[in-house]
């Protein structure tokens, strides 16, 4: 009988220790996950082909900032008037602790006044340092002679960071 009601206590207290040790596994596990987090921040514009020679500014502008860790892909959906911009990039660390982008561009867009689609895509793979803004432009260039007004470029400008948690106040 007295074995029974010290049994009781006993397995309430190695019940309370397993669930302390797997709260702290967790704590460990999640702690880990924000020590390898990444800021991926995207901004995207849509520039006239000669803004560069008579310094315009965009017709379009979006940003975007998402948090992941290497190896797992950010998705990215801007969308304007007549431009949608699918976005997939996956940073992976590299040996040397540097960065690799792979990054997917998928571009729809419709011309006035006819209203058709446009469909591109395109597919790049950059290293990168922590903090280097890296130009992706899903559609090339124009060449920056053309003075017709409906030739533009869509500039995607991404940077990649560590993530740093705000501290609690």
């Amino acid at each position: 009988m007295m074995r029974r009601r010290l049994l009781a206590p006993l397995l309430l207290v190695a019940a309370a220790v397993v669930a302390r040790a797997e709260d702290m596994k967790v704590a460990e596990a999640l702690k880990a996950l924000l020590d390898n987090a990444l800021e991926v921040r995207i901004s995207a514009r849509i520039l006239p082909a000669n803004a560069v020679a008579n310094a315009e500014k965009e017709a379009w502008t979006a940003e975007s900032t998402r948090l992941t860790i290497p190896g797992r892909s950010v998705k990215v959906r801007l969308e304007g008037d007549n431009v949608q911009i699918y976005l997939v990039c996956t940073p992976y660390r590299q040996e040397n602790g540097d960065m690799l982008l792979v990054s997917q561009g998928q571009v729809w867009f419709t011309e006035p006044p006819e209203k058709t689609a446009k469909y591109f895509s395109t597919f790049s793979s950059i290293p990168v340092s922590y903090g280097e803004k890296v130009l992706f432009f899903p559609l090339g260039m124009s060449e920056t002679a053309v003075q017709d007004p409906g030739y533009f470029n869509i500039e995607l400008e991404i940077v990649i960071v560590p993530y740093e948690e705000e501290a609690p106040q």
